[in-house]
C-alpha cells in the first residue's frame, strides 16, 4: 500500500514560484507547494528566462532555502536560538504535488499573520511593527543569514506555535532566505554577504515606504 496523500484545499497565499496551503492536520503548520510551471505567468526578468531556459532553476532555489536553515540551525544548536526565519520541517506528498512543510505565523482570529507589504498598503504599520521588524534583521545580520530576496511580502507579523501555545508577537522572514544568486557571491564571506543584506534593505525600505537607515541599519518611517 501507498503512503498517504495529504489532501491540500485551502490556499491562503500565492508567489510567483509557489503556492501556500494550510496544513489539513496541523493548525500550526503551513505547505508550500511548487506551482506547475503552466501557471506561472510570462516574465522577461532574467529569473523568468532561466525557469523557461532551465527547468531545474527553480528547484535549486528551493534546495538553496533549505540548505540555508539547515546551515543556520546547525550553527545554532542551544535551545534557546531564536531564529528570524521560518522553521522548515521536511517535505511529504500532497494533493498538489510535493510539498515543503514551515511553520505557520498567526496573529489572533486570523488564520495567519499579515506581511509588511499588507500593513504598508494598509496604512496599519505601527512604530510598534517596525521594532519588530528592526529585530529580525538585526538578528539576520548577526547570524549572517543570506536572505536574497527580502521584499515586504516574505516578512509576517504574527505568533509562532512550537507546541507549548503561541509565542509573542514577532515579524518573521518565511521565505527569500537562501542564496539563490547564480555566482553565489553571499556564501563568499561575511562581508559580501553584509553588503548585499545593505543592498536588500534600502530596496525592502523603498517597497514598504519606509526609511533605511544605513549606519545603525534600522528602519524608520519617512522623514
Amino acid at each position: 500500500m501507498g503512503a498517504s496523500v495529504l489532501q491540500l484545499s485551502e490556499m491562503v497565499a500565492t508567489g510567483v514560484q509557489r503556492a501556500v496551503y494550510l496544513h489539513p492536520l496541523d493548525p500550526t503548520k503551513l505547505i508550500k507547494v511548487l506551482r506547475p510551471a503552466g501557471s506561472m505567468s510570462h516574465r522577461t526578468n532574467f529569473n523568468g528566462i532561466m525557469d523557461r531556459l532551465l527547468p531545474g532553476t527553480r528547484l535549486r532555489q528551493i534546495h538553496k532555502e533549505y540548505t540555508e536553515y539547515l546551515r543556520v540551525m546547525l550553527m545554532h544548536p542551544e535551545p534557546d536560538f531564536h531564529t528570524p526565519i521560518a522553521h522548515m520541517f521536511g517535505f511529504t506528498q500532497t494533493s498538489e504535488g510535493l510539498g515543503c512543510i514551515t511553520e505557520r505565523v498567526m496573529e489572533p482570529g486570523r488564520q495567519v499573520g499579515e506581511t509588511l507589504g499588507a500593513k504598508a498598503a494598509a496604512g496599519t504599520l505601527t512604530p510598534a511593527h517596525i521594532a519588530m521588524l528592526n529585530d529580525t534583521v538585526h538578528r539576520i545580520y548577526a547570524n549572517d543569514i543570506r536572505a536574497s530576496d527580502m521584499n515586504p511580502n516574505n516578512f509576517v507579523f504574527g505568533q509562532r506555535d512550537n507546541g507549548t501555545g503561541p509565542g509573542p508577537e514577532e515579524c518573521v522572514l518565511v521565505d527569500g532566505f537562501g542564496d539563490i544568486h547564480a555566482i553565489p557571491v553571499r556564501s563568499m564571506a561575511r562581508w559580501s554577504n553584509r553588503m548585499g543584506l545593505d543592498d536588500s534593505c534600502k530596496r525592502l525600505a523603498h517597497n514598504a515606504g519606509l526609511r533605511w537607515e544605513p549606519k545603525a541599519r534600522q528602519f524608520a518611517r519617512p522623514s
